[in-house]
């Protein structure tokens, strides 16, 4: 069976790209108030987790214990997972509670995982990667979005919108880096998306 294009094998994530995506999920999950968030890579047919942040078990566990716990878990390049399913058919997935998945859904989410650390996870927003050819290489994965009191709440359309501009802007920028390096782009990006219209109604300024 031949790899379909848009999702066929890219080469081992480089020191600076492994950089650049740590920073595109640090500020994900900072435009979106998320709990964690990890970053897969497509390695053949599988699903390699390149990137992991955990706010909550970091907490817990320390940073290293609590990313090698999650760092173990490797996903067969398949639509059973809401990382799969978004990799293969290039779309994103938004769900309000990933223990409430309607059956109708070919993808489920696998309780083992917050079983295993003690965790429970809610609200999901998965998105693809693609590079400047449109092919997607991996899926960026947000969990738990944080409400103005602290409760866990659904990722909105404003979320998804953000993500979506900052992970584009990120590929292009990885290929033609601006003044800064990437820490520059990342901060110039941040800046002109809380500026954003969208960004305060999503994230209201308090006194």
């Amino acid at each position: 069976m031949k790899t379909p294009r848009a999702i066929r094998k890219e080469p081992p994530v480089q020191p600076s790209g492994r950089a650049a995506l740590t920073l595109l999920l640090s500020d994900a999950q900072r435009l979106t108030r998320a709990e964690a968030g990890t970053v897969y890579l497509r390695e053949g047919e599988r699903l390699h987790l390149a990137v992991v942040q955990n706010n909550v078990l970091e907490q817990r566990l320390g940073q290293e214990e609590a990313r090698r716990l999650l760092a173990e878990e490797t996903l067969l390049l398949t639509d059973a997972s809401i990382a799969g399913y978004v990799a293969l058919t290039r779309g994103t997935v938004n769900a309000p509670d990933a223990y409430t998945i309607p059956l109708d859904r070919p993808y489920t989410f696998d309780r083992r995982i917050d079983a295993k650390c003690g965790y429970r996870t809610k609200s999901v927003l998965a998105l693809p990667l693609r590079d400047g050819r449109g092919m997607v290489f991996g899926v960026l994965q947000l969990i738990n979005a944080f409400g103005d009191v602290g409760e866990v709440i659904p990722f909105g359309k404003d979320s998804e919108a953000l993500v979506a501009a900052l992970a584009a802007q990120t590929v292009r920028e990885s290929v033609s880096p601006g003044p800064g390096g990437a820490r520059g782009h990342f901060a110039k990006i941040v800046s002109l998306l809380l500026e954003a219209p969208t960004w305060h109604s999503l994230c209201p300024q308090t006194a």
